[in-house]
């Protein structure tokens, strides 16, 4: 068993092992330079007294295929020659992945000495799309921990970093177009703690924002690791950090802070005003130049429909628009933000809490709740895609006590266009960490890892490869990688507790310590 997550597509061992001792020779076609620079830096890391020379003993060859996909990679390893053959980067970077997964350490009485199983790897992923969600409107982490995480995602191939940046309590990006967007929204006066029902507050205010110099360098970050970032810009709902600066775009113009609790606001901009509109273009321009993704997730979700219920403008919007009631005011805002998209390349992501009829095709919809698979499978059979981030399976804020890692490893993506069958309409898989009750980095490892792990083997590994007790014993493989890299990953008597244990768990999460499982994971 090769001890790689997620598991290879086609893999063939041939026992024995590939030694880098006695030297080791690198080279490359032209386009794969940078991988061989990579290998180096990851060989002399891993372990010191390896020497580079062009007469070494074990040669090291990056060959290029254009036939393969993209994302696709092979790996020859056996006797004295180790060959990573791909067709772009991605593939050489993933293929490079995979071996630093198999490396292994060893000393005789002279030196240390690494090594990998000699073996035959044929691999390629089973979605296009592969992605994490970091939450940073609710805790803003800054730079480092982002690009640590890109580290991460890419040491997992996983490929898109869903980057939700502004919600009720905190807009994250710098702003030329609405400076108050970056001195107002930016900030907030305190924190709520303690769980949804807490009236406990942390007294301290928080702030924090990407300059556009950090966004840009954070977005070639991200590239060179084969990773995507897709933008969220929350619209129309989620929007009480964009009032507190611009509270004229609010239904009712009233004057409002940053939210310092949890949970929705129902506060919205107004769906009904024009001037809405001619804020929206304007900033998705702004985000636009930012971000190179030919994705946009625009939110929708969560509509405050009480509030447009009372607004003159959107009464009128629904009058004006031929509309049946006020319901049909946020279909009517995703087109037009679809429609502006558009103009400008971009393909809307948006929340599908609530199957919106009329909503324009090429928008992707991000399945998070239960929704009815019959009437999602119709919308997919009419050209609709489909993320999958189901929120009992794959949202990382939530305990092991909720989402033990056996639901998340076992969940099959494709069942929310029913049982499980075609992988038509579904791009891929996405875990969500909502950072509500995340505050820092000890808390964001242990929720994401292994979970993360498991979701990254349901999104490349075809569904007939998979097994629970085979990532089990890889991940055992993977934590001594984990230690060696500082990352603070849950035991396994959290991962998948008894249900006494769960159900206890659960209590004290929902309503006392939202770090309870953390504090007994460092016991």
């Amino acid at each position: 068993m090769l001890n790689i997550i997620p598991r290879p597509n086609s893999e063939e061992i041939y026992g024995g092992d590939l030694t880098f001792d006695g030297g080791v020779a690198v080279s490359a076609c032209d386009e794969a330079r940078p991988a061989e620079q990579m290998v180096r830096n990851m060989l002399s890391k891993f372990c010191p007294t390896i020497r580079f020379s062009d007469s070494g003993k074990v040669a090291i060859k990056f060959e290029k295929d254009a036939l393969l996909p993209k994302e696709s990679y092979r790996i020859d390893a056996d006797g004295d020659k180790l060959i990573m053959t791909a067709s772009g980067m991605p593939g050489w970077t993933y293929a490079l992945v995979s071996l630093r997964q198999m490396l292994r350490t060893d000393r005789d009485d002279k030196t240390m000495y690494a090594s990998c199983p000699c073996c035959h790897i044929d691999d390629s992923p089973r979605f296009a799309y592969r992605g994490v969600m970091l939450d940073e409107a609710r805790h803003f982490f800054g730079e480092t921990e982002v690009k640590r995480l890109l580290d991460l995602m890419c040491l997992y191939k996983l490929n898109v970093l869903h980057w939700h940046l502004s919600d009720d309590q905190g807009y994250r990006v710098e702003s030329d177009v609405f400076p108050l967007l970056t001195t107002v929204a930016s900030r907030r006066n305190d924190t709520q703690v303690g769980g949804k029902r807490s009236d406990k507050f942390t007294g301290i205010a928080s702030s924090g924002y990407y300059t556009k110099k950090q966004i840009r360098h954070i977005v070639e970050y991200a590239r060179e690791r084969n990773i995507e970032i897709v933008p969220e810009l929350d619209m129309p709902s989620h929007c009480t950090a964009i009032l507190a600066a611009y509270p004229d775009l609010s239904c009712h113009g009233e004057k409002t802070d940053v939210s310092t609790t949890f949970g929705n606001t129902e506060r919205s901009v107004c769906p009904g005003k024009d001037s809405t509109y001619d804020f929206a273009a304007k900033l998705v321009d702004e985000w636009c130049e930012l971000f190179p993704s030919p994705l946009f997730h625009i939110g929708a979700d969560e509509p405050a429909e009480q509030e447009w219920k009372t607004c003159s403008d959107c009464r009128e919007a629904v009058v004006r628009n031929g509309l049946g009631d006020i319901k049909e005011l946020l279909p009517l805002f995703v087109n037009r933000v679809a429609d502006l998209l558009r103009e400008r390349g971009k393909t809307p992501v948006i929340w599908s809490e609530k199957l919106l009829r009329g909503v324009r095709k090429h928008a992707i919809f991000e399945v998070f709740d239960h929704i009815d698979p019959k009437a999602l499978a119709t919308e997919v059979s009419q050209g609709r895609r489909v993320i999958v981030a189901t929120a009992d399976r794959y949202y990382a804020s939530r305990p092991y006590c909720m989402t033990p890692l056996k639901k998340t490893y076992c969940y099959e993506p494709t069942s929310v266009l029913g049982s499980p069958g075609s992988d038509a309409g579904v791009i891929g898989a996405e875990m969500l960490l909502w950072s509500e009750w995340v505050y820092d980095r000890l808390k964001l490892d242990f929720n994401l890892f292994p979970r993360m792990c498991a979701m990254a083997e349901s999104a490349w590994t075809d569904r007939a490869r998979k097994s629970l007790s085979d990532f089990r014993k890889r991940w055992d493989a993977h934590k001594a990688l984990m230690d060696s890299i500082g990352v603070a990953y849950a035991g396994d008597k959290l991962t998948d507790p008894g249900i006494f244990t769960r159900k206890k768990s659960e209590y004290i999460w929902k309503n006392v310590d939202q770090y309870d499982e953390v504090r007994r994971n460092n016991l």
